[in-house]
């Protein structure tokens, strides 16, 4: 019976020392931001869209055993990196992996904690089979590709590369990706990383191909437009069932049809470009054959619009990533225009599926903002599907704040998927 009742007064002593505990310290967690850019990891053949977030968080801690009733508390501030991989197919999360939390560990007493880890960065770096690389707070990471737990960090590479003993540089400016972590090491001497054993080998920089200066037909140097200086360069040419279509506000058709010397033609991105406001419509680009001197080439004559075509708010064609050609479909033939619906921050992104004849398919509206002070916008094409990662803006209270979604597209129909960061 003594003990019956002394194993009860200990389940509840414990009981009361966890309500205790729990009543002293509360938590405070600011929406997490996204660090760095998304990017697609290969897992095992499967895409996973993988984003990095970093989120404050504060601690009111009781001190001295007191309550935060009597006033002595402390207040904590910490700073945590997390890593979070989507489902391309349904947008949603898959798992989510704490890397590393930043703050004061030696905070004690009532004064609040050292801020430490508010200007820390990080960002992902690259994809090496099996390892993804990242930096975090300028210290090199690795993890695995099928779920982002931790393989290795500054720490874990010294002990595996004894040369790099001390000498991981201190800033992130030091390092870099090309089939691996590629850093210069204290002493100057360039390193790269690669493969499952994370083994660090003197790094000798993939060679890249350069472009043979482009010549006339006579054999004569072309001299190249310079590319604007800031901003993407909008696709606003296509080849399209045996013919060139532009998406052109009439002021930009204009421009592109003063072609004297065949450089619109040759290089759209030297087009003018009347930017966010241009509502754009689709022209038949026509060409002819020309000769000046002893050159032959190309050029624009003039543009005539399309009939019944549809026209967009700063349309422009979806483009395959990293060049300036547009995306373009089959089963059924055709194109993807990104347009705003608004010229105003309640605007949003909008993408529309044309046919071969210019008839819209279907349009889906998407829950980002696309402005000059917009997070910038992600996507990746993937068989049947697109993925858009971006952040809608709302007002409120005079206070804007921004909300960052995951969207998945069908192409066959246009339908949706969206997982909020932020919910």
């Amino acid at each position: 019976m003594i003990g019956a009742m002394t194993r009860c007064r200990t389940i509840l002593l414990a009981i009361f020392v966890l309500l205790m505990l729990s009543a002293c310290t509360t938590s405070h967690l600011d929406p997490p931001e996204v660090a760095g850019r998304p990017a697609l990891v290969d897992d095992a053949g499967t895409p996973r869209l993988w984003v990095l977030t970093k989120q404050e968080e504060q601690r009111q801690v009781s001190v001295r055993g007191s309550t935060l009733n009597s006033g002595r508390f402390r207040i904590d501030t910490f700073f945590h990196f997390d890593l979070q991989a989507i489902d391309p197919e349904t947008a949603r999360p898959l798992w989510k992996e704490r890397l590393l939390t930043i703050g004061d560990d030696k905070a004690q007493g009532t004064r609040p904690s050292r801020v430490i880890g508010s200007s820390a960065e990080g960002r992902l770096l690259g994809q090496d089979g099996a390892v993804v690389w990242l930096l975090l707070d300028n210290e090199p990471w690795a993890v695995g590709a099928a779920d982002g737990k931790p393989l290795a960090n500054g720490e874990g590479l010294e002990q595996r590369n004894p040369a790099l003993k001390g000498l991981l540089p201190s800033e992130s400016k030091f390092y870099g990706f090309d089939r691996g972590l590629v850093l210069t090491a204290a002493d100057a001497r360039p390193f790269v990383i690669r493969g499952p054993d994370l083994k660090a080998v003197p790094y000798a920089p993939t060679p890249v191909p350069v472009a043979p200066p482009e010549l006339k037909s006579n054999g004569s140097p072309r001299i190249v437009p310079l590319r604007p200086p800031i901003g993407d360069v909008p696709a606003r040419l296509v080849e399209l069932d045996g013919r060139r279509i532009g998406l052109y506000s009439e002021k930009e058709a204009r421009d592109a049809a003063d072609d004297t010397f065949g450089d619109h033609l040759r290089y759209p991105y030297s087009i003018d470009n009347e930017g966010v406001q241009a509502r754009r419509m689709f022209w038949n680009a026509n060409t002819v054959a020309t000769q000046r001197f002893d050159e032959r080439f190309d050029r624009f004559t003039d543009f005539t619009p399309v009939d019944g075509a549809p026209g967009f708010l700063n349309g422009r064609f979806v483009k395959v990533h990293g060049t300036d050609d547009a995306v373009l479909l089959d089963q059924p033939a055709g194109v993807l225009v990104w347009h705003n619906t608004r010229i105003d921050n309640r605007g949003r992104l909008a993408v529309t599926r044309l046919d071969t004849g210019l008839k819209a398919r279907w349009t889906t509206e998407l829950p980002i903002s696309e402005t000059p002070h917009s997070p910038s916008i992600g996507y990746w094409l993937l068989p049947g599907r697109l993925l858009v990662m971006g952040a809608a803006e709302s007002l409120d209270d005079g206070v804007t704040s921004w909300k960052t979604h995951v969207v998945t597209l069908s192409l066959a129909d246009g339908s949706s998927a969206t997982w909020g960061l932020q919910d």
